[in-house]
């Protein structure tokens, strides 16, 4: 697992964006971007098979991480960074048989979930959702700050915060041990993506500092 799996974590969303995925992600790596995650639900496998391979070209180029949600085939065919799953995905013990060398990122909504994800040979474990969240309404209850608290204690991999982040929380959310947060509508929602991205970065970072 990389050492710098920290910062910034990216999500595509089809249904939210202002100017498609290509001018996101742009605009994300441009805004200081760690990661990108394609996730994408409405596109036909063709279709996202081109799109996916257009961003992962561009993360190339700005050495940032290129995660695939969901789909491991698309992972595979394009020789993405990573593969992600949420609770209803291929299990992550099964997703590291078929995919034994690149990044593996688990979505977890209990301290029981972080453990058993550890143990399939998880990278990286998503604390989902910390907040309510109508990007994420198919997910179980919020864990809150008190829940990110507990994946720390449980795990020494790194934890992703997603589900209701906002440049108001993010502090409060690095001081609870994320390492990487994510905020979908307060970046791909918005009409300035490269700005609110960097927005992000900066407050993780100055949190960082002052996280012990």
């Amino acid at each position: 697992m990389p050492d710098n799996f920290r910062g910034f974590y990216f999500i595509t969303d089809s249904g939210l964006t202002k100017q498609g995925a290509v001018k996101d992600v742009q605009d994300a790596i441009r805004g200081g971007a760690s990661v990108v995650q394609y996730r994408e639900k409405n596109k036909s496998y063709r279709e996202m098979l081109a799109e996916a391979k257009e961003l992962l070209e561009l993360c190339r180029n700005s050495d940032v991480f290129f995660i695939i949600n969901d789909s491991v085939e698309l992972a595979l065919d394009i020789g993405a960074d990573g593969i992600h799953l949420g609770p209803n995905d291929m299990a992550p013990a099964e997703a590291r048989k078929v995919f034994p060398h690149g990044i593996l990122g688990v979505s977890c909504g209990s301290v029981e979930k972080v453990t058993i994800a550890e143990k399939a040979g998880a990278d990286y474990v998503a604390a989902s959702p910390v907040f309510f969240t109508a990007t994420k309404s198919d997910i179980g209850q919020p864990l809150g700050l008190e829940g990110i608290a507990a994946f720390r204690r449980t795990t020494g991999l790194p934890i992703v915060a997603i589900g209701g982040i906002n440049l108001d929380n993010v502090h409060d959310v690095v001081l609870a041990g994320a390492d990487m947060v994510c905020a979908i509508s307060a970046t791909v929602g918005t009409v300035d993506v490269e700005n609110s991205v960097r927005k992000f970065v900066d407050a993780v970072s100055s949190a960082s500092e002052k996280s012990p």
